[in-house]
């Protein structure tokens, strides 16, 4: 979508007015309007679900691991009886 003529104009007076306040600051700031405008590209659809996937699957081993781990614990006293220790 294109500037609108008074929008243009507007821009136009403000590079005017840097480039005679601060004609090194208008200097530098015109090396950035020298390359090509291209659209940032966001990930394909493919990519974001392996992320969410990843991440759905990380959240699950966060709080089955821990659960797994508790169950699997014997507390010292029942595993010496057990034992005979």
């Amino acid at each position: 979508m294109g500037l609108s003529l008074r929008e243009r104009r507007a821009l136009a007076a403000i590079a005017g007015r840097l480039q005679t306040d601060e004609p090194e600051l208008a200097h530098s700031l015109s090396s950035f309007a020298a390359g090509a405008i291209t659209m940032e590209t966001l990930p394909s659809r493919r990519h974001m679900l392996a992320v969410a996937l990843l991440a759905v699957l990380m959240a699950v081993m966060a709080v089955a691991l821990p659960a797994l781990g508790a169950a699997g614990h014997r507390p010292a006293a029942a595993t010496q009886a057990q034992y005979g220790g």
